[in-house]
């Protein structure tokens, strides 16, 4: 894939490489003879890959066969975990697993390695990869495998897309049930009203991102989800009964 700004090791050699690439504009179609798993940690871009479109996002990752002509454009800031793997790791029965589909949800579990990968800098990516490739593949081949339904679907794009207007509607088309069946299944399953519990996963990926980064609290606001600074601050006073700096700085002094 081409026009990327990469912050890693770039190229498949042996093994295979870890980049975390930013994304910008439109890039034609091309090919490589490598195979290219393709996996965001921020942000979208929409792809194609052998004539089959698709958005990437939190919830969707794309693996790009050796010689598959793909194209994207990226149009919002974005972050991608890329692995290139080189021939010889394409003959293991993980990879070739992966290698039946193009587009692979991604799970709560494997997002937390994205998030791990995320935190690094490019060298201890460089030298942990080793290690990390291996469970990716391992996460992402049993996330192919696993056939969702509608409400794991629906939790998936939650978690992966806090921050989105998710109306109660929004929520039961992507659940594909109707608006009584969502209220009865999250009540069911989670003892909580849909709002509710988007409510609570706002908060904890609020609480994540300022224990865990330095992004500005009013970034962080907007990526989990409130309409701003003061939002956030009011809605961890309320729960938390605590400011957003403040757990911040809680949190660092506890380690």
């Amino acid at each position: 894939m081409n026009s990327a700004v990469s912050t890693g090791h770039k190229g498949p050699e042996m093994l295979p490489s870890l980049d975390i690439r930013t994304y910008h504009g439109e890039c034609v179609a091309h090919q490589h003879g490598f195979a290219q798993l393709v996996l965001p940690v921020r942000g979208r871009m929409e792809i194609e890959v052998q004539g089959r479109g698709a958005c990437l996002d939190l919830s969707l990752a794309a693996l790009v066969a050796p010689g598959a002509v793909h194209s994207q454009v990226a149009a919002v800031e974005n972050r991608f975990l890329v692995v290139d793997c080189p021939p010889g790791w394409l003959e293991g029965a993980t990879m070739a697993a992966l290698m039946q589909r193009t587009y692979v949800p991604i799970s709560a579990s494997t997002r937390r390695l994205l998030e791990f990968a995320d935190l690094v800098d490019s060298h201890e990516l460089v030298a942990c990869s080793a290690q990390l490739v291996p469970l990716l593949l391992s996460a992402l081949a049993r996330d192919a495998g696993q056939r969702a339904t509608g409400m794991e679907l629906l939790l998936a794009q939650l978690e992966a897309n806090p921050g989105a207007l998710w109306s109660n509607d929004a929520m039961a088309r992507v659940a594909g049930i109707s608006l009584s069946q969502l209220h009865k299944r999250f009540s069911g399953q989670l003892g909580e009203t849909p709002q509710a519990w988007l409510a609570d996963l706002r908060l904890r990926e609020a609480r994540k991102w300022l224990a865990q980064s330095n992004l500005p609290i009013a970034e962080i606001a907007l990526r989990a989800g409130y309409c701003d600074q003061a939002a956030l601050t009011r809605a961890m006073s309320r729960r938390l009964q605590t400011t957003p700096a403040a757990y911040r700085r809680d949190a660092r002094q506890s380690g």
